[in-house]
């Protein structure tokens, strides 16, 4: 499956747009300026067909009710939907004075969900910590881990349904995985699987 980056929004955040063998595409965390992706979107030739969320926070979210005029269908985990429509518990109230509700959201993910793009297959594996409905998506070669898991380090856990407690959980979950995946965080440079085994403190020393 192909992927393509993009850094967006007042926190640089990493948008993903991703694709398999047909022009139908996903964004994954389409964090702001929805002209940036749709241009890019064009560029590549494709059509967005899904809206994918890492989690709910407001970094993450601001361009997906633009996104969605095109009739893109929205997914996130189904444990932060509450977050999602709350302005102040997905802080977008306090960071921009903005208050945007997601109304209908199409698909509530669980953890072990199958993701259809383009032929090929995306899994869901549910990750929290950062949040409580954080997910990662899993392809055949990378993982795009959202606020999850960054080169060296996890994302913070003292914001609403945070728990430093399932952050470490969430590790040994990534650590189990045996593949040496790409991995693409919400914020960020690259890393590979292998390397975080190695040098994330937060996974090397589980067992």
């Amino acid at each position: 499956m192909n992927i393509t980056q993009l850094i967006l929004g007042p926190l640089k955040t990493n948008c993903y747009i991703v694709y398999g063998k047909d022009n139908k595409a996903a964004v994954i965390d389409p964090a702001a300026n929805a002209d940036i992706i749709e241009d890019k979107l064009n560029e590549l030739g494709l059509k967005l067909d899904k809206i994918l969320l890492t989690h709910a926070h407001f970094d993450h979210i601001m361009a997906v009710d633009d996104l969605r005029k095109s009739g893109a269908e929205l997914y996130i985990h189904k444990e932060d939907l509450k977050m999602l429509n709350d302005p102040n518990l997905n802080h977008m109230l306090g960071a921009t004075g903005k208050e945007i509700e997601f109304e209908n959201v199409e698909h509530l993910l669980a953890d072990g969900d199958i993701i259809e793009i383009g032929g090929e297959e995306l899994r869901v594996l549910h990750t929290p910590g950062h949040t409580q409905g954080s997910v990662c998506y899993i392809s055949d070669s990378w993982i795009v881990s959202g606020d999850t898991l960054f080169k060296e380090t996890v994302g913070r856990t003292d914001l609403y349904g945070g728990s430093f407690d399932a952050m470490l959980g969430s590790m040994k979950k990534i650590r189990a995985l045996e593949k040496d995946y790409a991995v693409y965080p919400g914020h960020g440079e690259s890393t590979t699987l292998n390397y975080e085994k190695n040098n994330n403190i937060y996974m090397k020393t589980l067992r």
